[in-house]
């Protein structure tokens, strides 16, 4: 069976009516295919306020619109936005709106913009979706982000009310921030998720139940929302989107649809692509069988640091000085990498790809956060923390791993080395995805590599899953959140470089988190495939430029 027609035919049968055929060409120029991805989850929410997954991302960035967007360069064009200016106090903040972004919601389900279903984004839609942003029953995760914008401090410490926020509409067409000090990222913040506008006027009908189910979702973008079917013990769930005509005309949407497949985990979403289910694949694995001479498009990013996290509860790792030891002792020197430069060394917390504005991290500062010890001094630390503990000697354990994320034989490298300084004698313990997740929740473990990045390329974002609340391993450091609360405070990017410097130093200095490999993300798409804008950060895929060529 052609495996086009069968992705199809994976929709429930209720949709059967309703999903297009997969490829109604255009003019020729690569237009009207039905792309399918698998998203590893389901959406958590399609809220933008309050969305946090990468699934939700990938959907919302589809969806909606905010004032810019991001490129995949770092640069900053035009979203809902015509034009902005900014004093040079860099306090006030000014745009003005197209006055052809549009809102569109298929009320009556009949695939045709109706009476009623299309209106205009205004300025007023934007000062309602902060003022939820700040709302304390909307418990966003962001709005901290944002606490350079005026009143912000005193609503979120309960000392005024959300009028006070300095968010303001002049008209329908006007939208202005004041600051209460200037921030070196406020412009790149206003074109994630979290600023994207919300209508009141369709928020106040869901009766609660915004950004929760199909019938609560609404476009002011290239695609809308047909279908969100998920069944949590079914097996063909899916998202499925249409090109929305109400705001194609600004910028050509090139896909006719866009179907979702929500599966649970990396390893179905790899499964999906290999059968032919899938158009598009996003991982961390490397595949050398995805090559050009096979028919792929294979773009990688290094984007992910793995490290190996320590258990402080471990009765070995309580001490500092072991865990320092332990750091130190990395042959990072030693590491034999791949011929398919899967990974390499690494000698910081910030992965190589990482920027600062549309600048790399490391044009800033030095990618070298590691403390350098001797041999001596690295005897000495391990010494005196075996004496504090009592230790005589030091106990066995398996380094837990997620199937598939870096090669053994570097595993073993270090396994040697810590052998041989520590005689520690580890095993590898490969699990699933999900094993693994639950191991780290139970604290069922004393060493895992663990994977970091940021939920956006930005090297403040990389550090903000460092914050207390934030990361799967329970690491909490008020030090280290105090640092990051006052990124908000930086004028400019050389300043925004000298606190994530600093952030990087505390959590090298806590030896919980010991920076090993970077590693690298891929995309992974037929040759017919092109112009599909990817963040190897967030997992955002953008296909409002997709194209597809028969031939």
């Amino acid at each position: 069976m052609n495996n086009r027609l069968f992705a199809i035919l994976l929709c429930p049968a209720f949709l059967l009516n309703s999903c297009k055929m997969p490829f109604q060409h255009e003019e020729g120029d690569g237009s009207g295919y039905l792309f399918t991805y698998t998203l590893t989850e389901n959406p958590d929410n399609l809220d933008p306020q309050i969305a946090s997954n990468s699934a939700a991302f990938t959907v919302l960035r589809n969806m909606m619109q905010g004032l810019l967007e991001e490129q995949p360069d770092g640069t900053l064009t035009y979203g809902t936005a015509s034009h902005y200016s900014i004093t040079e106090d860099g306090l006030r903040y000014t745009f003005t709106l197209r006055s052809n972004s549009y809102w569109y919601y298929d009320e009556n389900k009949n695939d045709k913009i109706d009476d009623g279903e299309k209106w205009n984004v205004t300025a007023e839609d934007f000062v309602f979706a902060f003022q939820r942003l700040f709302q304390k029953e909307t418990k966003s995760p962001y709005r901290d982000d944002f606490r350079c914008i005026s009143g912000a401090d005193a609503i979120i410490d309960n000392e005024a009310s959300l009028d006070t926020l300095g968010v303001y509409a002049e008209n329908s067409n006007t939208l202005i921030f004041e600051l209460s000090r200037p921030c070196a990222e406020f412009l790149t913040l206003l074109s994630t998720p979290a600023a994207m506008p919300c209508s009141r006027k369709f928020f106040e009908q869901t009766g609660g139940r915004y950004g929760l189910d199909e019938d609560s979702v609404i476009s002011n973008n290239g695609f809308y929302m047909r279908r969100w079917f998920y069944d949590p013990y079914g097996s063909d769930n899916l998202i499925y989107l249409s090109r929305n005509s109400a705001n194609d005309t600004v910028q050509k949407v090139y896909p006719s649809d866009v179907t979702f497949l929500i599966r649970n985990g990396q390893t179905k979403a790899d499964e999906e692509f290999s059968s032919g289910k899938s158009d598009i694949l996003s991982t961390s694995v490397y595949y050398p069988d995805y090559s050009e001479k096979n028919g792929y498009s294979v773009t990688s990013w290094r984007s992910i640091t793995l490290g190996f996290i320590l258990n402080t509860e471990w009765e070995a790792f309580k001490s500092d000085d072991i865990r320092m030891a332990f750091s130190a002792s990395i042959p990072r020197n030693l590491f034999s990498g791949n011929p398919e430069n899967d990974i390499q060394a690494a000698y910081g917390i910030i992965p190589p790809e990482t920027r600062l504005g549309i600048s790399a991290y490391s044009d800033y500062v030095s990618s070298n956060v590691i403390t350098d010890m001797s041999e001596n001094e690295i005897s000495s630390a391990f010494k005196k923390g075996m004496h504090e503990l009592g230790l005589t000697s030091f106990p066995s354990a398996d380094i837990l791993v997620c199937e598939g994320v870096v090669p053994d034989e570097d595993l073993y490298e270090i396994i040697q080395v810590w052998q041989s300084f520590f005689g520690f004698y580890a095993g590898i313990k490969k699990v699933s995805e999900s094993e693994y997740y639950d191991c780290l929740s139970n604290k069922d473990y004393a060493i895992a590599l663990y994977p970091i990045t940021g939920i956006r390329n930005s090297a403040l974002s990389v550090l903000d899953s460092f914050r207390t609340g934030k990361n799967r391993f329970y690491y909490s450091n008020k030090e280290l959140d105090s640092i990051l609360d006052s990124a908000s405070n930086a004028r400019d990017w050389e300043e925004l470089a000298v606190i994530c410097r600093q952030a990087e130093e505390i959590i090298e200095s806590d030896n919980v988190f010991l920076p090993a490999f970077y590693k690298n993300r891929y995309l992974i798409h037929s040759i017919r495939n092109r112009d599909i804008s990817y963040d190897p950060y967030s997992g955002i895929l953008d296909f409002r430029r997709a194209k597809y060529y028969s031939d």
